[in-house]
């Protein structure tokens, strides 16, 4: 018969605070990254590992703690927490450990893309001009321009730009050096 589910979390899910204290600084001393409470939301509820009001529990008790240390809402570890995370970290299992990270890295990635692509939406006239860029901090890649007659069409090629940026950028040098 099938463990049943407690408080939103399924079999196998964390359901004690002090296993997602550990799993948080395990995940931010893998990550060396700081993350906010919506970041460690994303990583941690994914698929019921964790839920909500426990995760959060977990931040509010570690950074009374001193484990964690937040500024502006951003939460990084600190020396104790760093140290807690390496003593401790072979009370998760392995496997959760590694799927953590994994999650975390892919979170990571995605935000990282998200900073580099921009498109905004201003109003031009009688219609919008949509600026699309690629960039790396203060390095671009690339920057287009360009006009739609109303707001919805200005807003699905913003979307798309967003979606499809590396892509279109890869076709634009391929058909710019072939000769």
């Amino acid at each position: 018969m099938p463990e049943p589910i407690l408080a939103g979390i399924p079999a196998g899910g964390m359901k004690e605070t002090y296993e997602v204290k550990l799993l948080i600084c395990y995940l931010l001393a893998s990550l060396e990254a700081p993350l906010t409470l919506d970041n460690l939301s994303e990583v941690c509820t994914q698929d019921g590992l964790v839920d909500y009001f426990t995760l959060c529990t977990a931040v509010r008790e570690l950074e009374e703690n001193g484990n964690l240390a937040s500024e502006q809402g951003v939460y990084a570890l600190t020396d104790l927490g760093r140290e807690a995370a390496d003593k401790l970290k072979k009370a998760l299992p392995s496997s959760l450990r590694d799927a953590i990270v994994k999650r975390g890295m892919r979170m990571l990635a995605r935000l990282r893309r998200e900073n580099e692509v921009s498109a905004d939406i201003r109003r031009d006239g009688n219609g919008f001009q949509v600026l699309c860029s690629l960039h790396e901090e203060s390095l671009t890649f690339f920057s287009l321009a360009f006009y739609a007659p109303d707001r919805e069409q200005a807003e699905i090629i913003a979307g798309n730009f967003k979606k499809k940026a590396p892509e279109i950028y890869q076709k634009l040098i391929q058909e710019l050096t072939i000769s």
